[in-house]
């Protein structure tokens, strides 16, 4: 029996709401209201997720480590009415909770219902996960160069993913070199955003490389894909860490290789740009885009002129801080000062400095730029940008 039938029935037996939720605080299933809701029971019906307030408030009552029913105190400043959790189970796996609001003394009731929604819950998670380990293995030749990811596509449209040849997407997660492999997106956002994607295996696909987690995401057509809520929530939850998210532009799933190169590329953006933000589309990106294909294009020489040469040596490098400041703050030399936490006639006398050093008057509006993009492709020359294109050119 599907869970909202047996969701249905437990209602109209007990003569109260009922709700299911993944682990996670999503709405899986309600019924219809029977006159108990409160304001947070509301809001999950129609935003198909918890407030994070409430969120933190009922699983402090460790109701994700509970195999019994748990009573939980109503709090006012939350609007939330006292309610109790069920835990579902299968083979001690949590897949959710049933909530009813108010304690009904009920057991011998709800018991039965909670073993038969665990245990399609436990079906279905079954279900999912044997297929999206399919997806995965074809998601992982997908973007490889051999002869397998030339042919996978094809398993991937059969398998039903992207199959009306809708755009796909690629989002990449990157850290700078040297630091600990990047979090998977399980583990960055387990309780949050790429839920939209995941929760059937189908409309998002993660692939691991060597620098970078990937998810080839297929959002499909209309405002219910959660594609625009993603991006936003991706930034909120990353502003404060030293994850870089990139978004490719979208394309189709033969063009794939291209869109894991703006992916790439687009996280490393935000590593190497301090304008830009945690999370950055390729389409979205102008300047910068430009400034990384010249800076990776074999052809081109990136060496700063021989006039500017002296303040690329590691000695002025000082000078060199200070230019890009001043040239990324739009010549605004009060706002360079508070960037560079120095006093004006400190930053004065080091802009005197870089125009004896490379013969160009900052005044100049030609100068700027020459200077402005010989410091821009010498920090990409420098960086470790190229290890992630590189990372996509030798996977598989």
């Amino acid at each position: 029996m599907e869970i909202q039938q047996l969701v249905d029935e437990l209602a109209e037996r007990l003569q109260h709401s009922v709700a299911v939720d993944d682990p996670h605080g999503h709405l899986i299933a309600s019924s219809k209201h029977f006159g108990d809701e409160d304001a947070p029971r509301v809001n999950v019906v129609l935003s198909r997720d918890l407030d994070p307030r409430v969120a933190k408030y009922l699983f402090s009552f460790g109701i994700r480590s509970a195999t019994e029913k748990v009573v939980i105190p109503g709090k006012d400043d939350l609007g939330l009415k006292a309610r109790c959790c069920y835990p579902l189970r299968h083979r001690r796996q949590l897949l959710g909770f049933i909530w009813l609001i108010g304690d009904h003394g009920t057991d011998e009731v709800i018991r039965p219902y909670a073993e038969r929604i665990a245990e399609t819950l436990g079906q279905q998670y079954a279900a999912s996960h044997a297929n999206a380990d399919r997806l995965a293995e074809l998601g992982r030749q997908l973007l490889s160069r051999t002869d397998a990811g030339r042919h996978a596509a094809d398993g991937l449209r059969a398998e039903g993913f992207a199959a009306d040849g809708s755009a796909v997407y690629l989002i990449a997660v990157a850290q700078p070199a040297g630091r600990s492999r990047p979090p998977s997106f399980p583990e960055l956002l387990s309780t949050g955003p790429v839920q939209e994607w995941v929760h059937t295996g189908r409309s998002a696909i993660e692939v691991d490389l060597d620098a970078a987690a990937v998810l080839i995401c297929a959002p499909g057509d209309g405002p219910e894909t959660g594609f625009d809520r993603l991006l936003p929530r991706l930034a909120d939850r990353l502003a404060q860490g030293d994850v870089r998210v990139g978004i490719s532009a979208p394309g189709s799933l033969g063009d794939v290789q291209e869109l894991l190169r703006q992916a790439l590329l687009s996280a490393g953006a935000g590593h190497l740009f301090t304008d830009l933000g945690a999370v950055n589309q390729w389409d979205e990106m102008f300047t910068e885009r430009l400034l990384l294909e010249m800076a990776l294009a074999p052809s081109v020489d990136t060496t700063p002129p021989r006039h500017m040469a002296a303040l690329f040596d590691a000695s002025n490098e000082t000078l060199l801080n200070t230019a890009e400041t001043y040239l990324d703050h739009g010549g605004d030399r009060s706002a360079t000062a508070d960037a560079l936490y120095i006093h004006r006639s400190t930053l004065y006398y080091r802009l005197s400095q870089i125009q004896k050093l490379t013969g160009l008057s900052l005044a100049d509006g030609h100068g700027r730029l020459s200077l402005h993009l010989a410091i821009k492709l010498h920090r990409i020359a420098g960086s470790d940008i190229g290890r992630l294109v590189q990372t996509d050119e030798d996977h598989g």
